[in-house]
């Protein structure tokens, strides 16, 4: 004991060793509070409440519980966008075709009944251009025929649109500007209809005026092609405010003629030029009460709707399609399967606009009409062979690259 008394009284008496020893403890004491605290920390908090006199211990938190807190939480995905277009959407459109091709189809083979139910006279076809037996009928059948060729390009607009729809493509622009063109042909073909009906009712002096059952078969024919591609807008296209910004930036790309893209090159004038005839030729049939090419004028509510009606489908369906063609062409995309079909579609139609044309010509000279019956004719031998120059040459395009075009 004495010894070790000793030894501390030596080490107090030195200072340096003194204050090395009390910086140890320190450390040692610092070191043992924190392991203490961290271990504390690591283990379950308990908090005593107090009931009735009893106490009970409840677990609060664990680290790992508290570390879950601080943590920040996972982000959420938006919702995914439902698919542009169903199969109840496909079943639609291709319903609307069958229903559509019911009348379209044997129109072109023979229109006998289509011009009975507008009022027309008529006779003659196909098979024996000499059975005309007037020059009214030639004008009758030459106007059916070709009117009902446009509806060959909705067609093939339904059928590209159901594809679209099981494809989930509907809210495209592309497919997006078909539906409006459906809709805008099939509403201004009934609204023609249905205003030349009322002309008659309302002044029967008129006459002759289509029959309620042409306004009836008109209907239904384009009604279910309108509901499926006015759903199809309203659905996946922004409705009627989408269907304006989108025809103001087409207007303002087939305006500028001088404005190509590097894909479209000289085919995109070519696609603009053919537009712009459309629109104008048909205008021209459409909204004139006398046309700029026809062997006889008639201007009774039967004999106008017959003649104004290939002007509608021209405006209405034909332009439409060529700026679908033209907006594919400035994009390269002219070898997609949809504009190849679209392109053959016009082709057709054309095709058999021409055809009736020339075939309507021979059954009007074998008639040998005078200047009397030819009095009310309009447009001339130039209208003539330049309006036949213009299709020729718009066939020979639409069918080469509806044939060859490449992706």
């Amino acid at each position: 004991a004495r010894t070790g008394k000793t030894r501390r009284s030596r080490m107090a008496t030195r200072p340096h060793v003194a204050r090395v020893l009390r910086g140890a403890e320190a450390s040692a004491s610092t070191a043992a509070l924190s392991l203490t605290r961290s271990t504390r920390a690591f283990r379950p908090h308990r908090v005593m409440t107090s009931t009735t006199g009893s106490s009970t211990r409840r677990r609060i938190a664990t680290p790992v519980a508290l570390l879950s807190k601080i943590a920040p939480a996972a982000k959420t995905k938006p919702p995914r966008a439902p698919p542009a277009g169903t199969d109840a959407d496909a079943a639609a459109f291709k319903v609307a075709g069958a229903i559509l091709a019911v009348p379209t189809l044997p129109t072109l083979i023979a229109p006998d009944a289509v011009e009975e139910a507008f009022n027309v006279t008529h006779s003659g076809g196909w098979a024996d251009p000499s059975a005309f037996a007037r020059i009214s009928d030639v004008q009758h059948f030459s106007n059916v025929v070709g009117t009902d060729c446009f509806a060959l390009i909705a067609l093939c607009a339904l059928y590209v649109l159901a594809d679209a729809a099981e494809n989930a493509r509907l809210d495209s622009a592309t497919y997006q500007r078909l539906a409006l063109a459906v809709v805008l042909y099939g509403g201004s073909s009934t609204l023609g209809v249905a205003l030349a009906v009322a002309a008659g009712v309302l002044d029967p002096s008129l006459s002759p005026s289509p029959s309620i059952a042409a306004l009836v078969g008109t209907t239904l024919s384009f009604a279910p092609a309108m509901a499926s591609s006015a759903s199809a807008m309203n659905t996946y296209g922004g409705g009627i405010a989408g269907a304006k910004e989108r025809a103001a930036a087409d207007l303002s790309t087939v305006t500028n003629l001088g404005d190509t893209s590097e894909k479209g090159g000289y085919l995109e004038y070519y696609y603009k030029l053919s537009f712009w005839a459309s629109m104008i030729v048909g205008g021209a049939f459409a909204f004139s009460p006398l046309s700029p090419l026809a062997i006889v004028n008639e201007f009774t509510p039967s004999g106008q709707i017959v003649q104004r009606a290939f002007g509608l489908g021209a405006v209405f369906m034909l332009a439409p399609a060529q700026f679908v063609l033209l907006d594919a062409c400035r994009r390269g995309r002219l070898g997609g399967g949809t504009f190849k079909k679209l392109n053959l579609a016009v082709a057709a139609a054309i095709a058999g606009i021409d055809a009736m044309t020339v075939y309507t010509f021979g059954a009007a000279q074998a008639l040998s009409p005078d200047a009397t019956v030819l009095a009310d004719a309009s447009g001339g031998i130039y209208n003539y062979v330049g309006a036949l120059a213009v299709s020729f040459s718009i066939f020979g395009v639409y069918l080469y690259q509806g044939i060859f075009a490449r992706r």
